[in-house]
């Protein structure tokens, strides 16, 4: 199984200060429309609707992945990954840092078939996985910003 976890700081300087129900919306929109975010996620249908969630099928890396995804407000979304080659789960969280800083982290927790649990393939494919939503981290915060400064100006974004 592969277990990776990193927190990044919201605020790290860059304008407009972002809130959680920035933040928020965000994570949400990056749930419902992951291709302006994930860039390795090449098709997106929610096929489902439910109180607190949706389901939706992907294509990430050029593999069929069915997720449901979990909204619990302002404070995480939890993707379980129910079909596809890699399955498991999925994290994007909003905390606070020690010094009461406005974090996010995003957690996965993934088994992949077909690779030997430690080996080097599975390395590989942490180290991938680990890129990929570090980056989609970034590009969500860097959307919510661009957004926020819209609102802040009037301009749409």
């Amino acid at each position: 199984m592969i277990e990776v976890s990193r927190t990044l700081s919201v605020n790290d300087g860059a304008e407009p200060v972002l809130r959680v129900d920035d933040v928020w919306a965000g994570l949400v929109d990056k749930a419902e429309n992951p291709l302006t975010y994930v860039s390795s996620m090449s098709e997106c249908t929610v096929t489902e609707r439910f109180d607190g969630g949706l389901v939706r099928e992907v294509v990430h890396v050029g593999q069929p992945v069915r997720e449901v995804v979990t909204f619990y407000p302002k404070q995480r979304v939890h993707f379980v990954r129910t079909h596809g080659t890699a399955r498991g789960t999925i994290d994007n969280e909003i905390g606070l840092g020690e010094a009461g800083e406005l974090t996010l982290t995003f957690s996965f927790r993934i088994v992949v078939d077909g690779v030997e649990p430690g080996g080097i393939e599975e390395k590989e494919f942490a180290s991938h996985m680990e890129a990929d939503y570090l980056d989609a981290v970034r590009t969500t915060l860097k959307a919510v910003r661009g957004r926020a400064a819209g609102a802040a100006t009037g301009i749409s974004v």
